[in-house]
């Protein structure tokens, strides 16, 4: 194994290592904050979250304008005096769009959701300032300082959650979503700070100065916003069943849809791991061997993700017995929970080849056509049927439109083999929903995970064999660069 493979697969590690942090601390907080809340204090917790997902845009394409542009660099070769005034302006412009929000939600003053939007707004700073250095720590491969912060962030998260639990469960306290969202506010703010701190020489000490550098800043937003703009409407495939069911349905409806959607998250986190080494990563490889290399690098995640959908059994049996209230949301989870391996292979895979093969606008088009659709499906089935069970299905059904459609350009331009991947996962999930009907979830799990086995060493067979036989294979000389995929 070459130095740039084991490189690559040393950061994946190291974000893994964070991630499976991120995924203990999930389990907690994912189950004790919905006990602690009740369903109505957690449907509003959950609002507060979902609008959190928006604050990404609010940097408007300045933060994806850095990622792009400077990608795969080592920190010391970046100019520090440069970053300091794209450090200040940066810090100028959230401080701004914060106390624009911040005043707009004075306007539902006697509102439901007053708290949450001043929430909201007071979030804006710190998270946009927070993924600006993890934006640099990723495009110069120190994922190790993400890892210890995100390490720190999560136990600060479990304390401050087992303290509340410990409350509620030994005093009787009564614990309202805001006394966990001021909490999740600190951490974040501290998280920020930490970060101003550990990247020091890009913030204080003499900039370049906001003049020199103008040009340069309005080149980040226009690089930037066609980025920008692909997330958020991949962002907005993946929550506007979510965004339908808070408008449509009443709070203590959308509490149990959205905790379906809590249980996802803790899946979706172990496959971020990597998408954040990767686009670094296939930066510095030519186009031609990362086509040669994309069908395998999808049917890696593909397996992988099949695996994690057994997941659902322990899930659903903490649910039972620990979460009675929430019962309902497994209704929905069976349904949305196989998505993931459609929404993995989009946004893990696909997604980071679209952007290096600078191809955002083509990825921008195809996800506003499925957007689209799926605003008005959910409209349809909403009118038609009225339940959050056809909306969820639904959202799978976008999400296969979206796989196609998004997969269709490496057919059309690289010819790549892609029939074996869509068969897997087609028939996988066909046969997770079949053996789910089981009435005995000990026997439907058994009978997934060899279901499981069977289609996967069928399918993939040479697969497994050659990345065994890589991985127990012995030193080997330096070789081009290409070999990190292959």
């Amino acid at each position: 194994m070459d130095s740039k493979r084991k490189a690559f697969l040393k950061n994946v590690l190291v974000v893994l290592f964070s991630n499976v942090v991120s995924v203990a601390s999930g389990v907690l907080i994912g189950f004790i904050i919905p006990k602690i809340l009740g369903v109505s204090e957690y449907g509003y917790y959950k609002t507060f979250t979902l609008y959190c997902s928006y604050i990404g845009v609010l940097h408007f394409g300045f933060l994806d304008g850095i990622y792009l542009k400077f990608a795969g660099q080592k920190y010391e070769e970046i100019d520090k005096e440069k970053f300091r005034t794209y450090t200040r302006f940066l810090f100028c412009l959230e401080g701004i769009v914060s106390l624009f929000f911040l005043l707009t939600s004075l306007l539902f003053l006697n509102t439901t959701y007053f708290l949450i939007l001043v929430f909201v707004s007071l979030n804006i700073f710190a998270l946009n300032i927070t993924t600006y250095f993890e934006y640099i720590s990723q495009i110069t491969m120190k994922f190790k300082r993400m890892t210890v912060r995100n390490v720190i962030k999560c136990s600060l998260n479990i304390v401050s959650v087992v303290a509340l639990f410990l409350l509620f469960r030994f005093n009787g306290a009564v614990i309202h979503n805001s006394i966990y969202i001021v909490i999740v506010l600190f951490i974040n703010y501290v998280m920020a700070f930490w970060y101003v701190l550990s990247y020091r020489d890009i913030v204080f000490g003499k900039g370049s100065g906001f003049r020199k550098e103008k040009s340069v800043i309005f080149g980040f937003f226009k690089i930037g916003i066609p980025l920008l703009l692909s997330n958020l409407v991949a962002q907005l495939v993946f929550v506007v069943d979510q965004q339908f069911v808070q408008i449509t349905f009443d709070n203590d409806t959308y509490s149990i849809y959205a905790f379906a959607y809590n249980m996802i998250s803790l899946i979706t986190i172990a496959t971020t791991a990597i998408s954040i080494v990767l686009y670094p990563t296939l930066k510095t490889i030519n186009e031609e061997t990362i086509a040669k290399n994309y069908s395998k690098l999808n049917s890696y995640l593909l397996i992988f993700v099949a695996f994690c959908l057994i997941s659902y059994y322990p899930l659903v049996l903490i649910v039972n017995h620990f979460l009675p209230n929430y019962t309902g949301s497994l209704n929905i989870f069976v349904i949305i929970l196989p998505g993931v391996l459609i929404s993995s292979s989009i946004t893990v895979i696909k997604y980071n080849c679209y952007k290096t093969f600078n191809k955002i606008k083509i990825y921008f088009i195809k996800s506003m056509i499925v957007l689209t659709l799926a605003i008005l499906a959910d409209v349809l089935v909403y009118l038609m049927f009225k339940t959050v069970e056809s909306i969820s299905i639904v959202s799978i059904a976008v999400l296969f439109v979206w796989y196609i459609l998004i997969e269709s350009y490496f057919v059309k331009a690289f010819k790549v083999n892609w029939i074996k991947n869509l068969l897997y996962l087609v028939i996988v999930i066909g046969s997770f929903y079949g053996l789910t009907l089981i009435p005995n979830i000990y026997v439907s799990a058994i009978s997934y995970f060899f279901v499981y086995a069977i289609l996967t060493i069928s399918f993939y067979f040479k697969e497994i064999k050659g990345l065994l036989k890589r991985s127990t294979k012995k030193e080997v000389p330096p070789s081009k660069e290409s070999d990190i995929l292959e």
